[in-house]
């Protein structure tokens, strides 16, 4: 339960309507209740509130109209203000990058407070009756002003915010702040670790010869594996399941995406099939729920079309080497991730293909080493980045890892690098990264 609520957390933030749909639904009540208490209570006769009072209906229906027309005007400039800074987002850094300017609260709070001030004064002004001997309109009108200074104050903010948002540190930083927060909720650490779980070698993992293969219920991404209802389910019905995919996988509607060991006999193979498919999400794009390579995609790509010849500007991809080794080294400090589930009778349970060191560092560093081999300065860049890293490397299949990496950058030095400095000072890196693992 508390996945699915997660899951249904993340599907609303990458939602554009949500912040100011709720926004204008407040902006209703709030109508509703000021109007009633101006028609319950004199509020501008309390001591200190009498410059408040509107003394004439018409002049406070002309001030609520001006507010109405302005601040949809203004919700107009912002919408396209937007819709501009989205296509430049992706045209310069790519499609991916599109999802994160729409997750962006402070765009969606800020497109939210003008179409909520809209919603408010048209209602405000609709319940103004000129025409009532007892008709007052002090706090409901009072408050509309409140709220056009507060769209005074976020049009600027939103200026501001969008002149941040589209600079290459900044998305960087944002991509690597929810790459850092999927490696916390993927990769716990020590103490929170749960004991039962382990990571073995999935050659020596036998689960049997009885087994039936449950396919995709569609074509999609994986975005999101229940592992504690297949542990649940499989615990139940006494078998064993073994998961084909992983988070971020794209599945055609005809892959196995699990295969069940021991398969209950009181239950056909449509049911079974039904409550593996039932604790995987799919989707249109993968999400950084589950998939730790989903940020580091994303990175790489704004590397890789800044080292493009129509572009050529390594200076971004220097930023997002760091923010990419940065993440890669907090893998690197934390336990493997566990493959291997049981349950509280030490009963193996689920067994998944979880990514590996490998995969993530081929996943970072594959395409910026295609595209910038031919760039001294920007291999240079890249070993001193990963010799840092090498320090880090203390498993054998880390190492193991890094020295397939360091034989593959050694060709391309030496195939792409034309300038002899460049490629001595490469050399001389790969030596010492070679001497630092072993």
């Amino acid at each position: 339960m508390r996945q699915q609520l997660l899951h249904l957390s993340e599907r609303l933030r990458a939602s554009f309507w949500v912040i100011p749909a709720l926004m204008m639904i407040a902006a209703i009540i709030l109508a509703q209740a000021f109007l009633a208490i101006d028609q319950r209570w004199d509020i501008h006769h309390i001591p200190g509130l009498s410059w408040l009072r509107l003394r004439d209906p018409d002049s406070a229906r002309a001030l609520l109209s001006t507010i109405a027309g302005s601040t949809i005007t203004v919700a107009g400039t912002v919408f396209s203000i937007t819709t501009v800074a989205l296509t430049l987002a992706s045209n310069q850094f790519g499609p991916r990058l599109v999802r994160n300017f729409i997750r962006d609260r402070r765009t969606q709070v800020s497109l939210g407070i003008f179409l909520s001030t809209f919603v408010y004064a048209l209602l405000v002004m609709r319940g103004v009756d000129a025409r009532g001997p007892d008709n007052r309109q002090t706090l409901v009108v009072s408050f509309a002003l409140l709220l056009a200074l507060a769209c005074i104050a976020y049009l600027i903010y939103f200026i501001h915010n969008v002149a941040q948002s589209i600079q290459v540190d900044n998305i960087t930083f944002q991509i690597n702040k929810e790459f850092r927060s999927a490696l916390d909720a993927i990769y716990p650490t020590e103490e929170c670790r749960d004991p039962r779980n382990h990571r073995k070698d999935l050659r020596e993992v036998n689960l049997g010869e009885d087994c039936i293969c449950v396919p995709a219920k569609s074509g999609g991404y994986v975005q999101r594996i229940d592992r504690q209802k297949l542990i649940d389910w499989a615990t139940e019905h006494h078998c064993s399941i073994r998961m084909e995919c992983h988070p971020g996988t794209f599945l055609f509607h005809w892959s196995c995406v699990a295969r069940v060991f021991d398969p209950p006999r009181e239950i056909d193979s449509k049911r079974i099939s039904d409550a593996i498919q039932g604790a995987i999400t799919l989707g249109p794009q993968p999400t950084a729920e589950q998939d730790v390579i989903f940020s580091v995609r994303q990175l790489a790509q704004i590397a890789v079309r800044a080292l493009s010849p129509g572009i050529n500007d390594p200076f971004t991809a220097y930023t997002c080497i760091d923010r990419l080794i940065d993440g890669i080294g907090v893998i690197l400090q934390r336990p493997p991730l566990p493959n291997c589930f049981y349950d509280d009778e030490e009963t193996l349970r689920l067994v998944t293909s979880e990514l590996d060191f490998a995969d993530v560092l081929a996943a970072a560093l594959d395409e910026i080493r295609e595209y910038g081999r031919d760039s001294g300065v920007v291999m240079r860049h890249l070993l001193n980045s990963l010799n840092a890293l090498a320090e880090l490397c203390t498993q054998r299949e880390d190492r193991h890892a890094m020295k397939f990496l360091i034989q593959r950058l050694m060709e391309d030095c030496a195939n792409s690098v034309d300038d002899k400095f460049d490629n001595t000072a490469l050399q001389k890196q790969l030596s010492a990264m070679r001497k630092n693992l072993s």
